[in-house]
Order: C-alpha cells, then structure tokens, then sequence
C-alpha cells in the first residue's frame, strides 16, 4: 500500500494558502492599508474551508489543527503588533489581548493533549457549558472569530481613513462587543484548562502515592 503523504492533504494546501496570505499581508500593512485587510481577511475566510475538507475527504490530521491553529494566533498577534504601532497608547492593552490568546490557548491545547484528545477543539461536553456552546455551535464559533478579527480590522482601516462613514463606527462596536466576550471565553480557557492541568497532576500524585 503506497504511503501518504500528509502535507499534500487538500486541507494541509489550503493551510499553506492561508500562511502566505497572511504573509503578504504582513509585508503590505505599512503602506498599503486595503490590500492588507483583503489578504488578511481572505487568509481568515479559508479557515473555514479547511476544516470542511478535512472532513469531507476524510484528511483530518494533528500536523492540520496544529497549523490551522498557529496560523490564527500567529496572524491575530501580528496585526496587533501593527495596532501597537498605530496607537501607541493603547500598546499595552493589544500587549495584554496577545498574552491571553497565546496562553489561553497554549494551556488548552496541551491539556488535551495530555488528555488524548485529537483536537484542540474537542472538549469534554459535561464540562463548562460555555465551552460547550462556544465549540459545539459553528454558528457561534464563526460569529465570536469574526467578530474580534474584523474589530482589528477595522482599527486598522480606520486609522487610514480621513473621514469614515457612519456605518462602519457602527460596525466597530457591534465588533467590539464580540472582541469582549471573546476575551471573556479565553479568560475561561485559562480557568478551565488550569484547571484541567491541576486535576491531572493530583491525580498522579495520588497514583505514585498508591504505588509508595
């Protein structure tokens, strides 16, 4: 039986897809505001067909959700540092957005990982029933995503604009809203998976305890 190759997995493509397009909007935000946010957002919007055709083909792999995952941490972080260069003043605050994804998820995911779980999307369902909802519901999951990246987003582009429409304040709050609650939902990723981590070292302790 010939052997496959994973990294030419359709869903492993569209994950390349997505780094270079984030990359090329990286090398445009300092002087091309809305070729930035297009290859930005675009690189976002794949997310969602990634994991469809993982799915579909049946090519769901461990090398797929870790990229798939690094790619939003890595993108989000940097478009914040951007931020952090636009408004100086609020630095620590997108310093403080960057720390919390990167933790949140971290600890999340090597939680499961220690747990056996496949993904960093698989969670216990009797567990925090926001959690639940949060990754049981794709509705939800896209909602609360684009949400908070379209707020950096749009952060960005306004900086760029002279004189914005009404609209798109309007939007921006709408947005920051969600950026809120999403924070709000990686706040609980900590507790949970804090929690989660301690669970399993008293329970090893109490294992080599037996054995002594």
């Amino acid at each position: 039986m010939t052997q496959e190759n994973i990294f030419l997995f359709v869903p492993n493509l569209i994950g390349y897809a997505r780094v270079v397009l984030a990359l090329v909007s990286f090398f445009l935000m300092p002087c091309c505001p809305w070729p930035a946010v297009f290859f930005y957002l675009l690189s976002a919007l794949l997310d969602a067909f990634d994991g469809h055709a993982a799915r579909a083909l049946n090519q769901s792999t461990k090398f797929g959700a870790m990229m798939d995952m690094l790619t939003d941490r890595c993108a989000t972080m940097c478009l914040l540092v951007n931020l952090s260069l636009l408004y100086p003043s609020y630095t620590f605050l997108f310093q403080l957005s960057m720390c919390l994804d990167i933790a949140s998820h971290w600890l999340h995911l090597h939680s499961c990982t220690i747990k056996g779980s496949a993904s960093h999307k698989t969670i216990d369902l009797s567990g925090n029933p926001i959690l639940r909802l949060y990754y049981t519901s794709k509705p939800v999951l896209f909602v609360m995503c684009a949400g908070n990246e379209l707020f950096f987003c749009l952060l960005y582009i306004l900086y760029h604009i002279e004189n914005p429409a009404a609209w798109l304040y309007l939007l921006q709050g709408i947005c920051a809203i969600i950026c809120l609650l999403k924070s709000s939902i990686s706040v609980l990723h900590l507790i949970t998976a804090s929690q989660n981590m301690a669970a399993m070292d008293s329970a090893d302790r109490r294992n080599i305890m037996k054995r002594h």
